[in-house]
């Protein structure tokens, strides 16, 4: 699935719209979420440049979370791959 999407990030203190192509064949595939019967309704990818983004399975469709908040949740539920994709962390 690809899809040419626009978002909002920071660059040294800035706002800064991006205009990028998502590519869930190119990108490294993070994690699925399960929906509430068992299936796996979305799959979390991450791209070379460090983006992280969701593909809805059943809508077939792209967003881009926030990525502060996509990646703290997956540190809670994921914690390996947490540390596989954005590095280790010092313990608490």
């Amino acid at each position: 699935m690809k899809a040419i999407l626009t978002y909002q990030t920071m660059i040294g203190g800035k706002a800064k719209e991006e205009t990028r192509l998502f590519d869930t064949e190119k990108a490294k595939k993070i994690c699925g979420i399960k929906n509430g019967f068992g299936y796996e309704a979305k799959e979390i990818y991450i791209t070379k440049k460090g983006v992280v983004f969701i593909y809805d399975v059943t809508d077939k469709k792209i967003t881009i979370p926030d990525q502060k908040d996509i990646k703290r949740k997956i540190g809670e539920n994921e914690p390996e791959k947490y540390i596989e994709f954005f590095g280790e962390v010092e313990e608490g």
